[in-house]
């Protein structure tokens, strides 16, 4: 091993131990301080947003978003099967909610995997201090959230692959020059 090895070997320690400093600060803030802004914290350490969320969740003693409450993601049969054991009668909303589970997935197993694909690039781009235009965040968060109701719901669904093209399309046409 040379010494510019070395170097780089130390230097990727040193990150990891004033990330690791960092995360214990915070996740001790939201200890001390339970009513504390997410985003202040997140600020006060150099940390990121969603990974701000995450440790704020560990303070409070919660369990991993993929083992909350006990409840493993539900097949599209046991989804459309609970769907018809629910009292029929309820209202337009109810009808157009009940449609929505079927084609995307129940809403607390679409979030929980939407919310984990964002947190997973936050965290990634704050490891690589990776900074990207609001529209281009946005598109990315949309893309994730398609992606999970396609994983969650029903793949064949057009419209979803649709929607993530046209959200990767919004941010090509305006780095070409073309905004929309």
């Amino acid at each position: 091993m040379n010494a510019s090895t070395e170097g780089r070997i130390s230097m990727n320690n040193r990150k990891k131990l004033k990330k690791s400093d960092a995360a214990q600060r915070a996740i001790s803030w939201f200890h001390d301080t339970p009513g504390a802004k997410v985003a202040s914290v997140a600020k006060r350490f150099g940390i990121s947003v969603a990974y701000a969320y995450k440790l704020r969740e560990k303070a409070a003693g919660k369990p991993e978003a993929n083992a909350r409450e006990g409840h493993a993601a539900l097949s599209n049969e046991e989804t459309k099967a609970l769907l018809k054991s629910l009292p029929t009668d309820k209202g337009p909303l109810g009808n157009i909610l009940d449609s929505r589970a079927t084609d995307y997935g129940t809403f607390a197993d679409n979030s929980r995997l939407a919310q984990a694909l964002k947190r997973a690039m936050a965290d990634h781009a704050s490891n690589h201090d990776r900074t990207f235009a609001d529209d281009q965040w946005e598109a990315l968060e949309m893309i994730a959230s398609k992606m999970s109701r396609i994983v969650n719901g029903n793949p064949d669904k057009v419209d979803n692959w649709h929607d993530i093209a046209g959200y990767a399309t919004l941010i090509a046409d305006r780095l070409r020059g073309v905004p929309r």
